[in-house]
């Protein structure tokens, strides 16, 4: 596979964007930049590795903390949990700051806004550029949407005047017109770079990961709505990509798809959008810190991080998850994803004892309490003296970081299915239970109970993978899975914003109109 080599800001390409804080290293024309398709190339690139920092971040979101599926999380972070304003007045410039995302919608704009500059490019190419960037565009669009609600609109690249948010449909709006200018883009087996060669990494748009972006954007806006036109158009777009007429994505069996999708090997073909992750782009030997690509990582200790596992039964400030909790879940012992997810899940471990002459003397039993994940298994440690990690310096595991793929958007077809009370929402849901060893479903129907099992199966198939709290969030469950003052939230709470982000001190800065929400505009002050 062609590895990515991520340029960060090769050159500072910001104009003064003071409605966001954003500064400008040095003041560089880029009027007479674009020579070459190269050129193009390379501000494209660095839209990729902008979305690697905001995607792959060294230490986990909120929201990762607020909806993980496990019993304990360490101390540091239970306020984001039990959803405590503290937690966010001490954390706002760090976690909740959405600077990253506008970045990527800056260099969209500008490379939109400066098409006409572009020399010795066809037309096909410049469009085929555009439609590249608008993909992520759109993306971003849309995680602003989700995480914040309101949000500002981005200006013309050289306007810096304030800017105030504008409502969650508005948002919303501008990730469809931005996916919907990508439509134009081939399938993935039909990219090329600049150079002609044909692009192999899936983190480049094609029409199956810009419509299975418009499935998503459908489906959060049928979720925030209760309208069923939009579960119409999300089932729609899923349906396109999984009836094969965006690419051809397949199911792959669960053993390959923990070996080799979410391993080393990096196969694609279950994979719509990922994240490059690579020792080529990253610079494993000075790196100090575990690189949580996924939220589940949190979850990683024995043999990972520790071979001890009598102190993860002992730990008291640790993130962990019960064999009790796993076993509730995976509730099937024929479910394949049992062994494939979980290391002996709840089965005794034999521990020996050394006599005084360091000769064996006896083996006993240990019967865990926990369960340790092993969903994601090739350890990456630092060889590095100078990084003080512990007994086992593990910074990261080898695999990109899978943003979508078919199962998840197999599931959201059944949810999409489910609302519409299409009989063929169980069609897609043993599709993901049968890859999973598992009968058909022959529970319920009734919306309600479909519904439910759709989103278990979610949490089964998807574990640790993908933020579980927007998932509680668009099937409306947060009061009943979430905890803390999620459970007594009003519906004038959610209307104000209560599961959405507060906004970042740092975009108050330079910005006279930025508002914060009004959920978090009492709350913080307290």
């Amino acid at each position: 596979m062609k590895k990515l080599i991520f340029l960060v800001l090769f050159f500072p390409l910001f104009s003064c964007n003071d409605w966001l804080d954003v500064e400008s290293e040095v003041s560089v024309t880029y009027r007479n930049y674009f020579q070459s398709e190269q050129d193009i190339e390379d501000i494209f690139i660095t839209i990729l590795g902008n979305e690697k920092k905001i995607f792959a971040p060294l230490s986990q979101e909120p929201f990762d903390w607020t909806g993980m599926y496990c019993d304990d999380v360490a101390d540091g972070v239970k306020g984001y949990r039990n959803l405590e304003w503290s937690a966010y007045s001490s954390s706002l410039g760090n976690y909740t700051n959405w600077g990253g995302f506008y970045s990527i919608i800056y260099l969209a704009n500008m490379l939109e806004e400066n098409r006409h500059r572009f020399q010795n490019v066809s037309e096909e190419r410049i469009n085929y550029w555009i439609a590249q960037a608008n993909f992520f565009k759109g993306l971003m669009y849309f995680e602003l949407a989700r995480r914040w609600g309101e949000a500002p609109i981005a200006p013309a690249t050289e306007d810096a005047s304030a800017q105030a948010k504008s409502p969650v449909d508005t948002v919303l709006a501008y990730a469809l017109r931005a996916a919907e200018a990508a439509l134009v883009l081939p399938k993935y087996d039909q990219l090329t770079d600049a150079s002609g060669a044909a692009v192999t990494s899936r983190q480049f748009a094609s029409i199956g990961s810009v419509r299975t972006l418009l499935a998503n954007i459908y489906a959060w806006m049928g979720g925030l709505h209760g309208d069923n036109k939009y579960w119409e158009k999300a089932e729609e777009q899923a349906s396109l990509v999984i009836d094969g007429k965006a690419g051809a994505y397949s199911l792959v069996s669960m053993k390959d798809l923990v070996e080799k999708t979410l391993g080393s090997a990096r196969d694609v073909t279950e994979v719509i959008h990922t994240i490059e992750m690579n020792g080529q782009d990253d610079d494993r030997y000075y790196q100090g810190s575990f690189w949580n690509s996924y939220p589940g990582f949190a979850l990683f200790n024995y043999p990972y991080t520790t071979t001890d596992f009598e102190k993860i039964e002992n730990a008291v400030k640790e993130t962990r998850i019960s064999v009790a909790k796993v076993q509730e879940l995976y509730n099937d012992e024929n479910d394949l994803r049992i062994k494939e997810y979980w290391l002996n899940l709840g089965e005794p471990i034999p521990v020996t004892q050394m006599n005084s002459e360091q000769k064996l003397d006896t083996i006993r039993w240990f019967y865990p309490n926990f369960a340790y994940l092993n969903k994601w298994r090739e350890a990456i440690y630092s060889v590095n003296p100078d990084v003080n990690l512990g007994d086992r310096p593990l910074i990261g595991m080898e695999g990109n970081r899978v943003y979508w793929r078919l199962a998840d958007l197999i599931l959201l077809r059944a949810e999409c299915r489910a609302h519409l009370d299409n009989a063929d929402a169980v069609k897609d849901l043993n599709r993901i239970r049968e890859r999973a060893g598992l009968m058909g479903y022959v529970g319920s129907t009734v919306k309600e109970n479909l519904l439910r099992e759709i989103f278990n199966e979610r949490d089964r198939e998807l574990f640790g993978e993908t933020c579980r709290y927007y998932d509680v969030v668009r099937f409306g469950y947060y009061r009943e899975l979430l905890e803390g003052n999620f459970k007594t939230l009003t519906e004038s709470d959610v209307k104000e914003g209560a599961l959405y982000y507060p906004v970042s001190q740092n975009a108050f800065n330079k910005n006279t109109l930025m508002k914060q929400n009004t959920y978090w505009s009492w709350h913080l002050q307290d």
